[in-house]
């Protein structure tokens, strides 16, 4: 017995078959492909979604929140629209007149260079003052209610003259202050 022939016809039929089919099996692929590029993009967006959804409902509490932080901020840091040595000098002011009114002996003060962070700049301010325990007493504890807050880093206090219990003292001071101006 001989081998079927292979019918040419037949042949010729499914290779025109095989010639149409391959773009549209391509096709399928290649959509099958960009669906599971997009399945993947999807699921990395939906946690960012799903807080910018949390945001979006809580925004009234994050109002609140920004608003209390711009106030404590206000109370602790002079404002970025004041430049550093308008800020030095304003600082350098109003420690010198509660020093002043406590009636201190202002030797010297001096505003030093700004030391520049990331979101703050910080103004250093020394001060040596003369007077009695009780002025410098009065002096810090007004400086406690300024707003923007004026900061004590350190401070050394000696006698001056003999010491003489029965008397009230004379001592010199040196302070180390410094205030914070927000950066813009």
């Amino acid at each position: 017995m001989s081998p079927p022939r292979f019918n040419r016809i037949f042949g010729l039929q499914m290779l025109t078959l095989a010639l149409l089919l391959a773009p549209l099996v391509w096709l399928g692929l290649y959509a099958a492909d960009k669906h599971e590029l997009a399945q993947k993009r999807i699921e990395q967006a939906e946690p960012r979604y799903a807080r910018l959804l949390g945001l979006v409902a809580r925004r009234e509490d994050i109002g609140q929140f920004a608003n209390e932080a711009n106030q404590i901020t206000a109370r602790l840091a002079f404002p970025a629209a004041q430049d550093a040595a308008q800020t030095g000098s304003e600082a350098q002011q109003r420690i010198r007149s509660i020093f002043a009114d406590s009636k201190l002996d202002i030797g010297s003060i001096q505003v030093l260079p700004v030391k520049e962070g990331p979101h703050f700049d910080r103004i250093p301010i020394n001060l040596r003052v003369e007077g009695d325990l009780a002025g410098i007493h009065n002096a810090l504890t007004l400086l406690a209610t300024q707003s923007p807050v004026i900061g004590l880093e350190n401070w050394t206090l000696q006698t001056i003259g003999a010491v003489r219990p029965a008397s009230n003292q004379r001592l010199g001071a040196q302070f180390n202050f410094f205030v914070v101006r927000a950066r813009s």
